[in-house]
């Protein structure tokens, strides 16, 4: 366990909390006083490989952890197990679930849609104390099959007070771990390995209040980590996206509203995704309706990623009813690093707002960015009023009103410094979709031996900062200073789309330009892997209707 109070903090002079000042995340009691064991091997449970340790699971908490009341640990030793039965627990207090061995799921048991579902648990811990604790969903054998099995592999529902970590996730038919309506969360050394398609989410997260994510590294074509509706007070840092979709807010759909606030997503490190951040929304409603604001998504790194920021309240080119949007709004992207693959369809910067609610008080802050192929990049802004690259200034009494801009960059932007593949990156093809994917190999990032240190301490006395916790090289990032962009100003007499860009909607920026970034520090690298030519062709699956790229 590890229970961390983190401070408020401060961003661009506005006050945007990340957690919950003076609030614990995590379990409320030690491991220490969970000490009661209900090991899965006095309940039925057998590690051979084959027989269904679903019943074994489900009477172990009801016999053992909820019939003591709490004040105890689940636990599956390690060995091999077969599960061909999803398992919900619902309910308890004060317990945990230590899981030590690999389970692996049928290819057609009976889930109903979830393998492991934790429900309504409260001061609750689930772990590995060995690092060999791991769910082998073998969805490659449901997508050869065509086997209705669609299991999310682990699912925590409800829960307040938890934490989740050192657990390895492998190759789900469907999501690998999801949390709705979680409070007071924290989730860390997670491994996610999933197929190379679409629909294989890394980690879901619906946050009430005050969740904490990191270092965690996911490995799939879909996202990496996804923030959904409702969630505040969400810290997400030290994430590896590996041949990912990337991180994201969404998808948002404004005929049903949407409230994201009080997120800060810092020290993301993409290699080979689709993109490093998407916020994607569909338009519908009537006006504002709903809204992600207040946030700040800062210091991250590519090595060739297919889009950089992209924001699309088109998403799915879904341009009807163009009525009503989801409102963003005092959003900050500061310090990106890295390199796009086709920076003139694709550039670092690429926005599709709202033609009926504009984005507002958007700050584009310190991008290094350059391109893999061609010698350009293009900055894209459609409706983005703020600071920054093509964002529009609004002049004093001005309303915002809908325009596009694009900036072209024909020299790698200042403070570039061209990143190569990282050793934890994998191959162009990820791991694949039709053939068993490794649990153990390669090994996870993070060792247990400096978790079980933590797992001691208690929540009163537990005050470690995220940049404490042992990580397997140094990544720290220099702060940034802000420096002056060109900048694209609404005039107050300008009524009309056409005429709602003062100067020109297109500038040219050569070495000369004022465009300046701090480097993020080298993640560890290896120049061993080749770097292959990416493209949005390459993943129909997932990237909407051919000819996305051109949809201006």
């Amino acid at each position: 366990m590890l229970s961390a109070v983190l401070s408020l903090a401060l961003f661009t002079g506005a006050a945007f909390s990340q957690l919950l000042e003076g609030t614990a995340v995590g379990p409320t009691t030690s491991l220490s006083e969970k000490s009661r064991q209900c090991s899965v091997l006095d309940y039925g449970g057998v590690a051979d490989g084959k027989t269904d340790i679903g019943a074994a699971i489900s009477k172990a908490f009801s016999d053992c952890v909820v019939s003591g009341a709490g004040a105890a640990t689940l636990v599956v030793p390690e060995g091999d197990y077969y599960m061909s039965t999803g398992v919900i627990l619902n309910g308890g207090t004060r317990w945990a679930f230590r899981l030590d061995g690999l389970i692996t799921l049928s290819p057609d048991g009976d889930f109903g849609g979830n393998a492991i579902v934790i429900k309504r648990a409260s001061d609750f811990e689930m772990f590995s104390s060995n690092g060999l604790g791991a769910i082998q969903g073998n969805g490659y054998q449901q997508r050869t099959s065509g086997s209705a099995q669609n299991a999310r592999l682990l699912r925590f529902m409800t829960c307040e007070s938890y934490s989740v970590h050192d657990l390895i996730l492998i190759d789900a038919p469907t999501f690998h771990m999801v949390h709705n309506n979680a409070v007071n969360l924290e989730a860390y050394h997670i491994t996610v390995r999933g197929g190379n398609k679409g629909g294989l989410d890394g980690i879901d997260l619906i946050c009430d209040s005050n969740c904490y994510l990191h270092h965690m590294e996911v490995t799939n074509r879909d996202e990496c980590i996804s923030v959904k509706t409702p969630s505040k007070n969400v810290l997400i840092e030290d994430i590896y996206c590996n041949q990912s979709g990337g991180m994201s807010i969404g998808s948002l759909d404004a005929a049903d509203g949407a409230q994201i606030e009080l997120v800060t997503m810092r020290r993301i490190y993409v290699h080979q995704c689709t993109q490093m951040l998407m916020i994607k929304t569909f338009p519908g409603g009537s006006g504002a309706n709903g809204y992600v604001k207040d946030s700040v998504f800062e210091d991250f790194w590519a090595h060739d990623t297919t889009y950089a920021l992209d924001i699309d309240q088109y998403w799915y080119n879904h341009d009807d009813p163009n009525t009503g949007a989801i409102e963003l709004s005092n959003l900050v992207f500061r310090n990106w690093t890295g390199t796009v693959d086709n920076g003139v369809n694709r550039g670092p910067i690429v926005i599709r707002g709202s033609d009926v609610v504009p984005l507002t008080n958007i700050t584009l802050e310190d991008f290094s960015m350059w391109t893999v192929n061609g010698d350009s990049v293009v900055l894209q802004c459609q409706n983005v009023y703020g600071t920054g690259y093509c964002a529009g200034e609004l002049a004093d009494g001005v309303s915002p009103t809908a325009f596009t801009s694009a900036l072209t960059i024909t020299t790698p932007m200042s403070g570039y410094a061209e990143p190569t593949s990282p050793v934890w990156g994998v191959g162009t093809a990820g791991f694949g979709t039709t053939e068993s994917i490794p649990v153990y190999t390669p090994a996870a990032m993070w060792a247990v031996d400096s978790v079980q240190a933590k797992a001691a301490a208690t929540s009163a006395d537990a005050t470690t900062e995220a940049t404490a916790l042992a990580v397997p090289t140094s990544t720290v990032l220099p702060a940034t200073t802000p420096t002056s962009k060109p900048k694209i100003t609404v005039a107050a007499t300008s009524t009309s789309t056409s005429s709602a860009v003062e100067a020109t909607t297109k500038a040219v920026v050569t070495s000369s330009s004022t465009f300046s970034a701090t480097s993020i520090a080298p993640v560890p690298q290896s120049a061993s892997v080749s770097t292959p030519a990416l493209g949005w062709w390459q993943y129909p699956q997932w990237r909407g209707a051919p000819g996305r790229a051109h949809r201006w």
